[in-house]
């Protein structure tokens, strides 16, 4: 009787063994995670088409002028130096050893420009302002000395205003700037793919938007350092959907305005 209670209990020990190997086995099983024999887990081509590209929307800055804006108007105005200047840095200045007006062309000094030795600005200076026309942009140098009201001592500086010349009423996309950054950010994602961020450049893609709210001259200034963004944002803006508003001058007459859109890293 003995013997046939130990084979008995023998028995449902090895059931038993057996049956928690099955339910741990499945249990195991169950808690995988499946993993598609066609995933490679260490690719090398380059970022996913479906990777996130919020990092890279950063990197489209502006729309806008060259330089800060100054309209035709106001310019005509001016009369010294510390007209380009806010009062209480003209006030520093004691004396005036030159200003010099100069064109900017193709972001470099060009040799149109005029100078003067007095914070007061010569006929020839005012005549150079007053000529110029919309989307020029210029560069205002002035070498003085000045006070530095903490010390009270006298001191070397530079001056360096950069300015564009803007119509009195400028051109705008009638959706709305963000709308615009939007619909850009948006529809260049693709060619942001094979981005370094290490050898991006800073950029800038300059357009006219006319008279007739059109959008023409569109033209790579600077590039990214990389053909295939410079190439999309082109075709972008030359496809933007919507109207522009023209720019207008003082007379309420439609003109045509430059604008540059700034992209890449961050410049000047």
């Amino acid at each position: 009787m003995k013997k046939n209670i130990l084979v008995l209990c023998a028995s449902i020990l090895i059931l038993g063994l057996m049956a928690f190997g099955f339910v741990n086995r499945s249990t195991s099983e169950s808690n995988k995670i499946n993993i598609p024999d066609n995933l490679n887990l260490a690719s090398n081509q380059g970022p996913s088409q479906n990777m996130d590209f919020r990092y890279f929307a950063d990197y489209i800055y502006d729309v806008g002028t060259r330089f800060g804006p100054i309209k035709k108007e106001d310019l005509n105005k001016v009369t010294s130096f510390a007209d380009f200047m806010e009062d209480d840095d003209a006030k520093k200045i004691v004396t005036y050893k030159f200003v010099e007006v100069i064109v900017i062309e193709n972001d470099k000094e060009s040799n149109i420009r005029e100078s003067g030795n007095s914070g007061e600005l010569t006929s020839a200076q005012l005549k150079l302002l007053r000529t110029s026309d919309y989307s020029i942009s210029l560069k205002i140098i002035a070498d003085v000395t000045q006070k530095n009201y903490k010390t009270g001592e006298l001191e070397e500086s530079y001056w360096t205003p950069h300015l564009t010349i803007v119509p009195e009423k400028q051109a705008v996309y009638l959706k709305g700037k963000d709308v615009l950054m939007e619909f850009l950010r948006e529809n260049s994602k693709e060619s942001w793919v094979n981005v370094v961020e290490d050898k991006l450049q800073p950029a800038k893609l300059y357009f006219t938007v006319t008279k007739n709210g059109t959008i023409e001259n569109v033209a790579l200034d600077s590039s990214s350092n990389f053909p295939e963004v410079d190439q999309r944002m082109i075709e972008l803006i030359k496809q933007t959907p919507g109207k522009w508003q023209p720019a207008e001058n003082s007379k309420g007459e439609k003109v045509d305005q430059e604008l540059v859109l700034s992209f890449g890293l961050m410049g000047c």
